[in-house]
């Protein structure tokens, strides 16, 4: 981030102290967030600018500069609103059930507002809303005997590979082949075996997946979140006491 207002993080909190006394301003910053919000449903984050929101609260451009700084600050609070509309999964599940819920629900959104995958990392501060996901993380984490740093570092894997699985299905949406399946293909057709050995001796008794078949390895992503809980589950059980 370009320009970093100290006001932002008391802003983003809503603990800002009161302004001058008299009439309570008709704009704040909820509105211009979901002025923001409306439009980057509807077109994309690319169409968020400050000219574009003012417009949309009716006001002019310089009238958004005394809630928000910047643009930047903008994204900021506009990644935290995106976290509002996370669906919680039910509290009485299992650790490992309730971070998988925990997961497919920030893959669901993702995909559901792809434009959240183009948001800058400078803006994925912790805000009110970021935060209590993060909470009903170490909610599922509560029974499991681990340092809190290394639940957070858990909390975060997890995070990340529900960014990848959004963008991969984001893209296979976008796609009218199934990637996975032109993968097989590719390596039949066109993989030497000299070129390839040890890729190509794994893979011999591997059968593309035919139009409308489903691959022999099964849905990659089941697949992917299995292997990643698998692996959590083997760390708690070697970190847990004897």
């Amino acid at each position: 981030m370009d320009v970093m207002s100290s006001d932002l993080i008391p802003r983003l909190w809503g603990k800002l102290p009161a302004g001058r006394r008299g009439p309570k301003p008709a704009l704040n910053v909820a509105q211009i967030v979901e002025a923001a919000y409306v439009i980057a449903d509807e077109q994309g984050l690319a169409a968020v600018s400050m000219a574009r929101v003012a417009d949309a609260v009716g006001c002019s451009p310089m009238a958004l500069y005394r809630h928000v700084t910047n643009k930047e600050e903008l994204l900021v609070h506009l990644g935290d609103r995106l976290s509002a509309d996370l669906v919680e999964p039910p509290r009485d599940l299992g650790w490992r059930e309730g971070l998988a819920a925990w997961m497919r629900a920030q893959v669901d959104m993702a995909v559901s507002r792809p434009w959240f995958l183009d948001l800058p990392l400078a803006s994925t501060l912790p805000g009110p809303h970021r935060l209590a996901w993060v909470d009903l993380g170490f909610h599922y984490l509560r029974e499991v005997s681990l340092p809190p740093e290394e639940k957070l570092a858990i909390l975060g894997i997890v995070a990340q590979y529900a960014l990848g699985e959004a963008r991969i299905e984001i893209e296979a949406a976008r796609s009218t082949e199934n990637p996975y399946a032109s993968f097989e293909q590719m390596l039949v057709t066109y993989a030497d075996p000299e070129r390839f050995p040890n890729l190509m001796s794994s893979m011999a008794s591997w059968r593309p997946a035919g139009p409308g078949e489903e691959s022999e390895s099964g849905d990659p992503s089941a697949f992917g979140q299995s292997l990643l809980m698998a692996g959590i589950e083997a760390h708690i059980e070697r970190s847990s006491p004897r």
